[in-house]
């Protein structure tokens, strides 16, 4: 369940810009059938909620990105500090 945390995170960013996307065309779709003066305001409905969504995910998607950079870095420093260790015990062997 909390392993890649960062891989959810991004996909969850994915997610909800599509979501978002997709709810914007609808609603945008909607609201054109509603009345033929409404072309206007459904058309920016979709363009500028598909933007909209797509620009907030960067957010969410770049914190996902983060998350998965932190784990790698953190996991070449664990295998560095085992390195060292490893080192120091055979330059101590040898004394």
């Amino acid at each position: 369940m909390f392993d890649n945390v960062g891989s959810k995170i991004k996909a969850l960013a994915s997610f909800f810009c599509w979501g978002g996307i997709i709810a914007s065309v609808i609603g945008g779709i909607i609201v054109i059938t509603l009345d033929e003066d409404l072309v206007w305001a459904g058309l920016a409905v979709i363009i500028i909620g598909s933007l909209l969504s797509w620009v907030s995910s960067f957010v969410l998607y770049g914190f996902g990105e983060l998350v998965v950079n932190s784990a790698i870095i953190a996991g070449r420093l664990l295998s560095a500090v085992r390195a060292a260790i490893r080192l120091r015990h055979r330059i101590e062997a040898r004394r």
